[in-house]
């Protein structure tokens, strides 16, 4: 058998499936194709939100304070006279602002540390596992908290604490299939032919153990999410009059005896992103996961 023959036995055509397969097969899924359409209508609002915007978010009318949905506010105002509605479209920013590179910054850190537990092991899988294993020792809202105590609360130390806090989840699933990997027979024939190992985890090991952190990666968004309203709510993440919908929240349930519409629209943002994501995360998870492959369709 010739090493080109070899070379072709390697996995990575199974481990992603093709462009128009997936598409095919997240169509064959209403919830995916619901999640993944609530996903599109996010990422138009968090390009277009200052444009389709009826009011500038930060302007105030005391006079029409606390006031119900009305044509001309069609999701009611604030304690301040603000546009709710205005301040959700823009909140969107916030919150897929924080959660996108937050997650990005967790994958890619948790993908370093993977591959350079599973690939070189020894005493640098100790040392990393130690490191990991800490980390996820601490009760994550206990970790986040003390670290933005630490470093002061603002939108990128939100990012930089929710990407530390994320890491070991992707390093862990990382060095687990390195770890089944490294020793395959298309690796061994790598190896012969003379090619280093930066090549073999680039080319050969990466495209196949990204379809487990594809679908981490969306069951994460929708926390990073959460967690941004939630830090922002206790007053840790962004700071008033920025539009955040954990801000929004705050803010309405000091005045919910008065009007309880800024808390039902903001908690109703966060549960259809949430929806959404976590919807798209598990058609993914079905379609990417040759163990679940055909089990859940429809």
């Amino acid at each position: 058998m010739s090493a080109t023959t070899l070379r072709a036995e390697a996995p990575v055509e199974d481990a992603i499936p093709a462009g128009a397969s997936m598409l095919h097969e997240l169509w064959r899924r209403p919830t995916g194709v619901a999640g993944l359409m609530i996903i599109v209508a996010l990422l138009v609002v968090f390009v277009a939100a200052p444009f389709i915007a009826p009011y500038d978010q930060a302007a105030q009318d005391v006079s029409r304070r606390l006031e119900a949905p009305s044509r001309d506010h069609l999701l009611g105002t604030d304690h301040l006279g603000r546009d709710v509605l205005s301040r959700l479209l823009l909140g969107t920013r916030i919150a897929l602002g924080t959660a996108f590179p937050a997650i990005s910054a967790a994958l890619v850190g948790g993908l370093i540390l993977g591959l350079l537990a599973g690939y070189v092991g020894g005493w640098v899988d100790n040392v990393l596992l130690v490191v990991l294993d800490t980390i996820q020792a601490f009760p994550t809202v206990i970790l986040i908290l003390a670290l933005l105590a630490l470093l002061g609360p603002s939108l990128r130390n939100m990012v930089l604490v929710i990407a530390v806090t994320r890491i070991p989840g992707y390093a862990r699933i990382v060095r687990a299939q390195v770890l089944a990997l490294k020793n395959d027979l298309f690796i061994e024939v790598e190896r012969s032919l003379g090619a280093g190992a930066l090549r073999i985890l680039l080319v050969h090991v990466v495209p196949n153990i990204l379809a487990p952190l594809v679908i981490l990666l969306a069951m994460d968004l929708p926390g990073a999410v959460t967690t941004e309203a939630g830090l922002s709510f206790l007053g840790l993440g962004v700071k008033p009059p920025t539009p955040s919908w954990g801000v929004i929240l705050s803010d309405g349930f000091a005045k919910i005896r008065n009007s309880p519409w800024p808390v039902v629209w903001a908690s109703l943002a966060l549960m259809v992103t949430t929806l959404g994501f976590t919807l798209f995360g598990e058609a993914m998870r079905d379609i990417l996961d040759p163990r679940l492959a055909g089990t859940r369709r429809g």
